[in-house]
C-alpha cells in the first residue's frame, strides 16, 4: 500500500487490539529477548502466525529505542498508519448529531501523551462519540499515547482542529450543550442542568482551559472535592463527568419509555 506512513504501537493491550482489528496492516511484531513468556503473549504470538505476521526477537535497549519509551512491556508492533490518517472531520461529527444523545470530549492544552492516552481509554470506556482535539497546544497521538489508550486510540473517532473555540462554537450551533470544567466554577457536575447533545470541555492539568475556549462554553462546572487534596487527575476527573452525563442519559431515556 504506497503512500501509507508507519507508526510503531507498544504495550500488550494495544499490540493485542491492532493485531484484532487490522491484523492486514500489521508489518511486524517486536517481542523483546528478556520478556518471559506468559499466556498472553503466546496468545500474541500464535495471532501472529495465523496472520503469517513476523516476530523479530529484540534487546530491550533496541526496543526502547524503537518506541521511544521504556514503558513498552516488552512488545511493540511496526504498522501500516491507517488507523490514525482515517479520522472523522468536524462535518462528519456536526452531521452524526441527529443522534441526539451523542457525547463529545474535548481536550484543550493536553500537552502530557499519558494524560491523553488516559482521557482517550475513558471516553471510549464511556461510549463518547468523539474526542477533540487540537493540532497544535496538544500531545501528538504517538506510541505513549496508544499504549496508555489500551487500543482506545484505534476504535475512537478522534477529531483533530486548528482552533478550538471554532470547533466548539460550530458544535453549539449544530445545538450541543457545551460544558467547560475549572476548579473555580460555582457548580458541580452533578447541579448542573445538562441536556444532549453534549460537550465535554477538559483543560490541562496545569493550566486549565484557554481563556477563548472558556469563553465559548454555555456551563462551566467543577467536580466537589471532599477531602484535602486539591485536584484529580485529568482523565479521573474526565471519567466522573462523562460518567454522570452517561447517567444523566440513561435515566432521560428510562423516563421517555
Amino acid at each position: 500500500m504506497p503512500g501509507k506512513k508507519v507508526e510503531i504501537i507498544c504495550g500488550y493491550h494495544a499490540v493485542r487490539h491492532v493485531l484484532t482489528r487490522r491484523s492486514h496492516e500489521v508489518l511486524e511484531v517486536y517481542v523483546s529477548t528478556g520478556r518471559g513468556h506468559s499466556a498472553k503473549l503466546d496468545d500474541l504470538l500464535h495471532s501472529c502466525e495465523r496472520n503469517s505476521i513476523a516476530v523479530n526477537p529484540i534487546s530491550r535497549a533496541k526496543l526502547d529505542r524503537l518506541t521511544g519509551t521504556d514503558h513498552h512491556q516488552g512488545i511493540a508492533a511496526r504498522c501500516r498508519e491507517a488507523g490514525l490518517q482515517q479520522r472523522m472531520t468536524m462535518d462528519d461529527l456536526c452531521a452524526g448529531l441527529r443522534d441526539r444523545t451523542s457525547i463529545i470530549l474535548a481536550l484543550d492544552r493536553v500537552m502530557d501523551p499519558h494524560n491523553l492516552g488516559a482521557c482517550i481509554r475513558t471516553a471510549d470506556a464511556a461510549g463518547v462519540d468523539a474526542v477533540i482535539i487540537p493540532k497544535s497546544h496538544s500531545a501528538p497521538l504517538n506510541a505513549t499515547v496508544s499504549k496508555v489508550a489500551c487500543g482506545a486510540l484505534e476504535s475512537t473517532n478522534i477529531v483533530t482542529v486548528t482552533n478550538i473555540a471554532r470547533a466548539l462554537r460550530q458544535l453549539r450551533d449544530a445545538g450541543c450543550q457545551v460544558v467547560g470544567t475549572t476548579g473555580t466554577a460555582g457548580t458541580t457536575i452533578y447541579e448542573v442542568d445538562l441536556r444532549l447533545p453534549a460537550v465535554l470541555v477538559m483543560g490541562s492539568e496545569e493550566s486549565g482551559m484557554r481563556r477563548n475556549t472558556r469563553d465559548h462554553c454555555d456551563e462551566l462546572i467543577r467536580v466537589p472535592m471532599y477531602g484535602s487534596v486539591e485536584s484529580l487527575n485529568l482523565s479521573v476527573a474526565a471519567g466522573i463527568c462523562l460518567y454522570e452525563i452517561v447517567r444523566r442519559r440513561q435515566v432521560g431515556a428510562e423516563q421517555i419509555l
